[in-house]
């Protein structure tokens, strides 16, 4: 079974296009799963090999979306700076670090010094490709902001075996629970119309984060496929509560999660994932013995790519 795997692997990376000029400084690389069009001199290293183990990540969790995306690639258009990214043809907005078409099937990023960043924000963006594709199939209306976001969030965790390394997990498990709001509040929310503060800003982000997370992960997930459909074929929230999930109402869904968000095993998780983090930080500076558990403090400042 392994050497199938490997061998899968070989071929799949076998496949991979010559670069090909496209003129004006562009340059164009097929994977079995990307059209890179790229304004660099060249790729990244390993960064198709990269690209294509996101879509087996977003293929397993998310191929009911879109089942196109197994036969059609997704186009990435990689800019070569922020500054050309703004003044390029999609005239994106000036605080965004990406963009998704999903009637092009196109994503826009500019290249990031950090290349692990650079793969979250395609992961996250590619999510939002995916995922407003599938709404606008059925539905006019845009889809629930906390959907979009939170899923795209969750997507973004290229060790999804282990969520408590991801930033996003961490600040849900360590937030105080009064950051969070009431259910009804939060579900009537748009964060970019309704809130003006960034601190609340992000509180909301997290807690969209942490609603996706848990109807997806404590659940099966065909009951988040079944919860999402309903939504999209203009069911209420508390109705599609009911028939994916039994839930009775928004309160019975707030005490469960927040019971769920304070499970003294997820903090223990995190608490040793910074603890890791933290050391190996140390030790690779050379001071492994500055190491404090005392330093750990919930993480802030996050900035969504859609605010």
């Amino acid at each position: 079974m392994m050497r199938a795997m490997f061998v899968g692997l070989i071929l799949c990376f076998a496949s991979v296009g010559e670069s090909r000029e496209k003129g004006g400084g562009w340059h164009e690389t097929d994977s079995p799963h990307f059209a890179v069009i790229y304004e660099l001199a060249w790729l990244p290293a390993g960064f198709i090999m990269n690209l294509e183990r996101m879509h087996s990540r977003l293929r397993m969790d998310l191929g009911w979306l879109s089942p196109w995306m197994g036969k059609e690639r997704i186009k990435l258009y990689l800019y070569k700076t922020t500054r050309s990214y703004l003044a390029g043809e999609f005239e994106p907005p000036t605080w965004s670090n990406g963009l998704a078409l999903f009637a092009s099937r196109s994503v826009a990023v500019p290249d990031q010094a950090d290349r692990k960043v650079l793969l979250r924000v395609i992961s996250h963006e590619s999510t939002h490709l995916l995922f407003e594709g599938y709404w606008h199939e059925a539905s006019k209306v845009p889809p629930p902001a906390w959907i979009n976001e939170g899923l795209a969030m969750m997507e973004e965790n290229d060790t999804p075996e282990h969520p408590e390394r991801s930033p996003w997990f961490q600040s849900m498990v360590l937030a105080k629970p009064e950051s969070f709001l009431p259910m009804q509040r939060f579900f009537a929310l748009s964060p970019t119309k309704d809130l003006d503060n960034k601190a609340a800003i992000g509180d909301w982000y997290i807690q969209a984060y942490s609603m996706v997370y848990f109807l997806y992960h404590e659940y099966q997930s065909l009951q988040f496929k079944n919860f999402c459909m309903h939504l999209r074929e203009g069911r209420s929230l508390e109705r599609c509560l009911w028939l994916a999930y039994r839930y009775n109402g928004l309160d019975s869904l707030e005490k469960d999660w927040r019971h769920w968000l304070g499970r003294t095993d997820m903090h223990a998780k995190v608490r040793r994932a910074l603890a890791d983090a933290s050391h190996e930080e140390s030790f690779s500076e050379g001071s492994k013995d500055s190491f404090a558990p005392s330093q750990f403090t919930p993480m802030k400042g996050f900035k969504s790519l859609r605010e």
